[in-house]
């Protein structure tokens, strides 16, 4: 009987850190999904590389070492993100004149979507990547950038 009353008041507390646990993350969700409605939009990579260099600048909690890193991170990505960006455009553009024209096929369609989602992946792991990187910079990386690109290969990645 003993044991059964320990196990039973094991699972009532885990089943309570659990539902705190759950209302503080449902919280922080709400907060953060207003923070991003408040942000002012974005219209494309150029504005992103302008205000996370500014953003950079005016930190006064790094120091110079992790400055210059993630001067040279986010660089490093700006340029890797519109070189991806820029093959999806591409792709886009086929495929759009691909499904206009009267001799295109279903083959040629698919392989141009399956290309696109490839490329969407691709600069999906590379904003990851570097994101991850810069978690390490600044001291606040939890999970190995590894276990990250196999939970996105994997579809087990559901928010971030």
């Amino acid at each position: 009987m003993r044991t059964s009353t320990s196990f039973t008041l094991f699972v009532l507390s885990v089943s309570t850190l659990l539902t705190f646990s759950s209302c503080a993350s449902k919280k922080e969700k709400q907060e953060l999904k207003q923070e991003v409605a408040k942000t002012s939009e974005i219209k494309n990579e150029d504005e992103l590389y302008s205000l996370e260099k500014n953003l950079l600048a005016e930190n006064s909690n790094l120091n110079q070492e992790q400055k210059i890193k993630l001067r040279e991170l986010i660089e490093r990505n700006y340029k890797e993100t519109q070189s991806i960006q820029n093959e999806i455009d591409k792709t886009k553009a086929v495929l759009f004149k691909e499904l206009l024209s009267n001799e295109s096929s279903k083959s040629k369609l698919r392989i141009l979507e399956n290309q696109l989602l490839r490329l969407n992946k691709k600069k999906t792991r590379t904003s990851l990547s570097s994101y991850r990187e810069a978690k390490n910079i600044v001291g606040k990386n939890e999970v190995p950038l590894e276990k990250t690109l196999n939970m996105l290969d994997n579809r087990t990645i559901h928010e971030f």
